[in-house]
């Protein structure tokens, strides 16, 4: 025993022992269920009831129940088993090539900018369009 648990137990301070340590020390493994079928990274915070964002879900005939909304920080965290879909919504093309190799398990990588831009944009919509429909 230190000085400092010595000290501690004289007080009557009981000390805890992690049994997992590593779940304080940043290490993150989010596990993605089974029924994810696309997974969307975006800097800004995205609505998932977005009239626009449900729009593109129903024409790559997904739901809303398919889909995991996430950002660029925790995308480096995501444990994924099975294959599936991703969309990158970011024009910044240093975080889309940081983040394309953590696209594990991908079939599909759709790529646009952000849902405001794409919303108000035919050239950018038709870009996405052209994406989701390619075997």
């Amino acid at each position: 025993m230190n000085r400092r648990d010595l000290l501690l137990h004289k007080m009557g301070i009981i000390q805890w022992e992690l049994v997992r340590p590593d779940v304080l020390k940043g290490a993150v493994n989010i596990p993605i269920s089974e029924n994810i079928k696309l997974v969307v990274i975006s800097d800004s915070p995205i609505d998932r009831q977005n009239p626009f964002l449900q729009d593109i879900l129903r024409s790559a005939e997904l739901n809303d129940a398919d889909c995991l909304l996430t950002d660029f920080a925790h995308a480096s965290h995501l444990n994924i088993q099975h294959s599936l879909q991703y969309w990158i919504l970011s024009e910044n093309k240093e975080k889309i090539a940081r983040t394309l190799p953590l696209c594990k398990q991908a079939e599909k990588i759709w790529q646009s900018a952000d849902l405001s831009q794409l919303k108000n944009n035919a050239k950018f919509k038709r870009a996405l369009w052209k994406q989701i429909c390619a075997i």
